[in-house]
């Protein structure tokens, strides 16, 4: 009991091998990662290019300190991210929270190096969640992550998310004009475009709703906000960049070019941490030309065997074709998941792209009303799943920051249809199992009630 556990006290199963999309305990126990981990392994597990690939550089080279040399494996991912998106330069971290973290500091660095050093304000949505450190927890619209830190948040999460299903401005999808995006400029308004550094947004919400994706046009009208008042676009692409949602950057769905995006989960694809920011040229231009000095980062940054890694995931994603697989497995996934809901009254939304999908929980199909929060039916959906041998991941605390239930079905971009079948077929016995539970739960006598005395 030495390691402290997600939850302290419980005792988890010891996975002994992972390969492909099968995770094996010490007890023989097999389960099918419906979820890629935490949304990371995109590629499956010990894949074995890249398992080969980190051994080479690790006979060549295991460490190499970024402000004393440069490294091969670093200056060649970086280059090839860049040469692919369209971006001018690239630096390397360790994980999703440290490349929002270097992103809002490049940002308000920018404005410095511009001359208007009081652009230091970043805005963000109600939904989002962009990482665990204090910086970026700040900029989250993760309630239940923010409540765990006791209040000692600087940022305010303000602006509305694009969730048609519970607008949150009232408003209907056919007649709000993207009154959600336009909400955008109201906030830089109140605050001054000379106090605004930049907005960050996930492309699709990720684990704080579940796959809320926004309307066609929404990113195109963010961006034009954006310009409008001279902000930077942070993309926060940490889970949906290279490939998660059939293409190789979320933002592409819209085409729309953000100022600086935030790379991890797909660039790693789960081998070893590391995560990066892609600088547009117009940040990076003005940098060189003040000769800037660059201080961000930390001891692993640009690490050589971390970099070899993140090379190999994208000699896989190209070979393998997995961006347009991604395209294709994914509207299959997501057939077989409405097809699977359609009998579910507790199912009240599937959503998502490619390979990144979320069910919404309901408390009935009439009223859409969401589970009462004390019955934590997510996690009672991703238990009963654990159960019948497949993973999911759960997204709780999305409505009004109590409220809503949602779980994420995000396999592997190289999943086969039969492994998907198979991950529906045992996810149907899950959410059948849980919603039995849930309706015995729901009905059960509150604390408060007194138990009905035997005749």
């Amino acid at each position: 009991m030495s390691l402290i556990k997600p939850v302290s006290g419980k005792v988890y199963p010891v996975a002994v091998t992972a390969s492909g999309v099968t995770i094996t305990s010490d007890s023989g126990q097999e389960w099918l990662d419906g979820s890629s981990g935490a949304i990371a392994c995109s590629i499956g597990h010990g894949h074995p290019h890249v398992v080969e690939c980190i051994r080479r550089q690790l006979e060549t080279a295991s460490f190499l300190y970024r402000t004393q040399f440069a490294n091969e494996p670093a200056e060649r991912l970086a280059a090839r991210l860049c040469d692919k998106l369209g971006y001018a330069s690239a630096f390397f971290v360790n994980s999703g929270s440290e490349a929002v973290e270097t992103a809002v500091r490049l940002a308000q660095q920018y404005w410095r190096e511009a001359g208007q050093p009081g652009k230091t304000r970043v805005l963000s949505r109600r939904i989002s969640y962009h990482g665990a450190t204090i910086g970026a927890l700040g900029l989250s619209g993760h309630w239940p992550r923010r409540r765990s830190c006791g209040g000692g948040l600087s940022g305010d999460p303000s602006l509305p998310t694009p969730y048609c299903l519970r607008c949150p401005l009232g408003q209907r999808p056919d007649s709000c004009g993207f009154a959600c995006a336009r909400a955008l400029e109201d906030e830089i308004r109140l605050h001054g475009a000379d106090a605004v550094a930049a907005v960050i947004i996930e492309p699709i919400v990720g684990a704080s709703g579940a796959a809320i994706v926004p309307r066609p046009g929404y990113l195109k009208a963010i961006r034009e906000i954006c310009d409008r008042h001279d902000v930077l676009l942070i993309a926060d692409e940490v889970l949906t960049g290279l490939g998660r949602t059939g293409a190789w950057l979320g933002m592409d769905h819209d085409a729309v070019h953000a100022d600086i995006v935030c790379l991890g989960k797909g660039l790693n694809a789960g081998y070893l941490p590391i995560s990066g920011v892609l600088v547009d040229a117009r940040i990076q231009d003005l940098l060189t030309a003040r000769a800037a000095s660059f201080t961000l980062g930390h001891t692993h940054s640009n690490h050589p065997v971390a970099a070899a890694a993140a090379n190999a995931v994208l000699d896989v994603l190209e070979s393998e074709d997995l961006i347009a697989r991604a395209a294709s497995t994914g509207a299959y996934l997501g057939a077989r998941l409405q097809e699977m809901s359609e009998d579910l009254p507790f199912v009240g939304d599937v959503r998502g792209r490619g390979m990144f999908w979320g069910l919404e929980l309901i408390h009935d199909d009439i009223s859409y009303a969401p589970f009462d929060p004390e019955l934590n039916a997510a996690d009672c959906v991703v238990r009963h799943a654990f159960d019948a041998g497949v993973l999911i991941y759960p997204a709780a605390g999305f409505i009004a920051g109590s409220a809503g239930d949602a779980v994420i079905v995000a396999p592997p971009l190289n999943s086969s249809h039969a492994v998907i079948d198979t991950i529906i077929e045992r996810l149907a016995i899950a959410l059948s199992g849980a919603g039995r539970e849930l309706l015995v739960r729901r009905n059960a006598p509150t604390s408060n009630q007194q138990e009905p005395s035997c005749p």
